[in-house]
């Protein structure tokens, strides 16, 4: 079983690497350490970008392993309702994980978390920040904890303790508690809908939507928003979520 765990730290490794090749250069251009948080966004998108071929060549290899893979599963293409569908659920989801962390003000027991947060994407251009946080990080991680490790616990276990394990390592790997609870949330559902929908695509999708939605709502933050308008759409864009999770909750129920 620990042969389906170890593409996770093939992703850490290559983020730590990014992130040590970036001190380096700091350092020789003469800027401090204390700009390195500028520059996280981006080393989570090269991190990104160099862990995708690798992903593909191992689960490339997979495929000819036999197991749960032989069966041609997850290979199916989705159709332009049900693309829609995942990343409107994507969004829903998030929404709802932050509304659910937000009631049970997990974030107070974790106050270093809102600095770090703030570090991180403060200054940040949207567009930059869509690109690495909306699309190439998750391309990347779906590849490395649905692809590869959810696939794999697959052969070893049942679908619950599949889901569970996945969420819980793609959850840890955040590295702090509130992201822990969070991205363990998102990570379960990703994989429920990878496996009921036979796609690979639909965790990728759910992740764009999750994050791009995020990325959304903190620019929107950060602009310091908070006009009638942005209410009256935020209270749309709620009404939407709700449709769409109670949408998604009857069609996994009739399948």
């Amino acid at each position: 079983m620990w042969r389906a765990l170890y593409p996770a730290g093939i992703h850490f490794g290559m983020g730590f690497a990014v992130v040590q090749a970036m001190v380096v250069l700091l350092l020789l251009t003469g800027h401090g350490m204390g700009e390195l948080d500028q520059y996280s966004l981006a080393a989570t998108g090269i991190t990104g970008l160099l862990t995708i071929p690798i992903a593909l060549w191992l689960m490339r290899l997979d495929d000819r392993q036999g197991g749960f893979y032989r069966q041609g599963r997850f290979k199916r293409r989705l159709r332009p309702g049900e693309i829609v569908w995942m990343l409107l659920l994507g969004m829903s989801v998030c929404h709802l994980a932050n509304m659910l962390l937000s009631v049970l003000q997990i974030a107070r027991l974790f106050p270093g978390y809102e600095d770090l947060s703030e570090r991180v994407f403060a200054n940040q251009s949207f567009w930059p920040m869509l690109l690495w946080v909306g699309i190439v990080a998750p391309i990347a991680e779906e590849l490395i904890f649905r692809g590869l490790i959810f696939r794999r616990l697959l052969d070893h276990m049942r679908l619950g303790w599949a889901i569970g394990i996945s969420a819980l390592l793609f959850g840890a790997y955040h590295g702090n508690m509130l992201q822990f609870l969070y991205a363990g949330i998102l990570g379960a559902c990703f994989a429920y809908c990878y496996y009921r929908l036979d796609s690979l695509w639909a965790p990728m999708l759910l992740h764009m939507g999750a994050n791009c939605w995020s990325v959304a709502l903190t620019q929107l933050a950060a602009e310091g928003g908070a006009s009638m308008q942005l209410g009256y759409f935020l209270l749309l864009a709620m009404g939407v979520e709700a449709a769409v999770l109670v949408f998604s909750i009857l069609v996994f129920c009739k399948k």
